[in-house]
Order: structure tokens, then C-alpha cells, then sequence
């Protein structure tokens, strides 16, 4: 096989040709040589030698190349990876702060009914986020009133159905299948009660309200209101 000295210096790097360029100028300069055949023995060598050393270079590059690719998507990959699951860990983190924070603000809004006051309409009685968040909205009452006298409690007088004694502000008559005996419940309105009695004219959505004072119960007349059962 013939190396022309032309091609030769084609497919040698630039690098082996420099280190041919050194080896003197018994062969290297001398442009009577075309073939390899015609160089002395040891440039043969030499020559041949550099040629391997330059083909495996080559190859080496090329496989030095592949994997320094191949290093570059698994660093994008893992890099990737990692910021992945930083986004991920920094979502349950917001996600369980927010969830303690919810917790914190229900525990805060601990309802504390207040009993035995005067019975007023009032908007201090309002829907709070406390009665929505403790409370079931039971839907909107009729509500009326009752005192302790025969003409309004058939001569029950002040007992109620639960056997306690009726109290203003605390005792209201409800229908139990609709409210059960013992429930607390908030009126919208008038604040906190306990459904303690009956009656048989309270049924369905209907509520009658204890006050002390007959005169009252006529002044105060018939209401509606929104109504939450808070146990």
C-alpha cells in the first residue's frame, strides 16, 4: 500500500506532523521519497508508530467527546432532579405551615356562649366566623315568645321539659326532632340558648323564646332569624 507524502500530510494531526518535522531531515525533507517503502527502516518504524499513535488520538477524542456529553446530561438531569424535589419539599412545607396556621386560627375562634342576660334583639348577636366554624346551620326560624304565666305556658309555670327551671337568655322551647333537647344553639340576633323546653305549638323551624316579663313577650313580637346548633 502506497502513502503518498500529500495524503500523508492530510490525515496526520497537526501534532504528529510537527514531531515528523523533527526527526531530521533524512526523510522528512527529502522529496524523492513517495512511498513508504522507500523510507529507511527506523523512519518506517517511527512513522508507522506515529501513525497508530495518531489514529488512536483521534479515536480517543472522539471517545473523550461521548463522554463528556454523556457527563453533561446526567449533571442537567440530577441538577434537574434536585431542584425538582427542593420545589416539591418547599410545597409540603407551605402546605403544612398553612395547615397549622388554619388550625391555630380555629382553636382561636373557641366558641364561649353567655347565658341569663336580658333578651334583645342586637346586631352584636351577628353570624361570626366563630358560630360558623363551631356551629351547624340549622336554616331560618320563626321565632315567638313565652313568659312563665298560664295564658303562655298552659300552667307549666316555669318548669320545662328537661326539668330545669326556665332562665332568661339561657331557655328557649324548641321541636326536638328538629333541634334536639339539650342543644345549645345561637340565634342570629339574640345570642346564646339552650333548647330546654316544648311546646305544642312549636314545631317544624319554630322557636319560642323565655323572657321573664309578659308585657315584653307582646313587644317583641314575631322575628326570623338564622339559627346554628353549636353542640
Amino acid at each position: 500500500m502506497y502513502f503518498r507524502k500529500k495524503n500523508l500530510l492530510k490525515c496526520i494531526p497537526a501534532a504528529v506532523l510537527c514531531a515528523s518535522i523533527s526527526m531530521g531531515s533524512a526523510f522528512a525533507a527529502d522529496n524523492s521519497v513517495q512511498t513508504l517503502s522507500e523510507l529507511p527502516a527506523a523512519g518506517q518504524t517511527m512513522l508507522t508508530g506515529m501513525l497508530a499513535t495518531a489514529a488512536k488520538t483521534a479515536i480517543g477524542s472522539i471517545g473523550t467527546t461521548e463522554e463528556m456529553t454523556k457527563v453533561k446530561e446526567d449533571l442537567a438531569a440530577e441538577e434537574a432532579a434536585r431542584k425538582a424535589a427542593e420545589e416539591a419539599a418547599k410545597k409540603a412545607a407551605e402546605e403544612a405551615a398553612r395547615k397549622e396556621a388554619e388550625q391555630a386560627r380555629l382553636a382561636a375562634l373557641q366558641y364561649v356562649p353567655t347565658y341569663g342576660r336580658t333578651v334583645t334583639r342586637s346586631s352584636a348577636y351577628g353570624v361570626t366566623e366563630t358560630i360558623t366554624a363551631n356551629g351547624q346551620a340549622m336554616g331560618n326560624f320563626k321565632l315567638t315568645f313565652y313568659c312563665a304565666c298560664s295564658s303562655c305556658s298552659g300552667g307549666y309555670g316555669a318548669n320545662t321539659a328537661t326539668g330545669t327551671q326556665c332562665v332568661e337568655g339561657r331557655t328557649i322551647a324548641v321541636d326536638p326532632s328538629v333541634i334536639p333537647l339539650g342543644s345549645k344553639v345561637y340565634i342570629e340576633g339574640f345570642g346564646d340558648f339552650i333548647a330546654e323546653d316544648t311546646g305544642g305549638a312549636i314545631k317544624g323551624n319554630k322557636i319560642d323564646i323565655y323572657l321573664s316579663d309578659h308585657d315584653r313577650c307582646y313587644e317583641l313580637g314575631v322575628a326570623y332569624a338564622d339559627v346554628y346548633r353549636m353542640s
